[in-house]
């Protein structure tokens, strides 16, 4: 069964501007800063896990739209949402684990200029289906 929904793509501070947090940023910030920037990005999506099933196995579907239409390398964006959102499934037990038993196949796509945010697919076995 697909499950979709808009979520918000992960920010940092930056010059006290929020911007989007991309790889780059997120191979370069501080180990703490990270994790502030994690557990925030856990606020925003706040009880939405509670809407979704727990599933055996799982495919990931990104369609990430941007603010502006300035060119960006759609990977750098798509690494830190995959990161922090496989982790919040699991932390909220929608998934056990997030190795490549379970989280089977990912894959993202521009969606067009409209606002930073993302529309995220789930689809996969849920666990007590055969």
């Amino acid at each position: 069964m697909k499950h979709k929904s808009y979520v918000p793509l992960p920010t940092h501070m930056v010059k006290k501007k929020e911007r989007i947090l991309g790889l780059n940023g997120y191979q370069r910030l501080h180990y703490w800063l990270l994790n502030q920037c994690k557990i925030q990005y856990r606020e925003k999506l706040g009880d939405w896990h509670e809407a979704l099933p727990k599933f055996k196995t799982l495919k990931i579907k990104y369609t990430i739209f941007f603010k502006t239409a300035r060119k960006k390398d759609l990977d750098n964006y798509t690494a830190p949402l995959h990161k922090f959102m496989c982790d919040y499934l699991v932390e909220n037990g929608v998934i056990p684990e997030d190795d490549y038993t379970i989280v089977t196949e990912f894959s993202s796509k521009f969606g067009g200029i409209d606002d930073n945010y993302a529309l995220v697919e789930l689809e996969g076995e849920e666990l007590g289906t055969e």
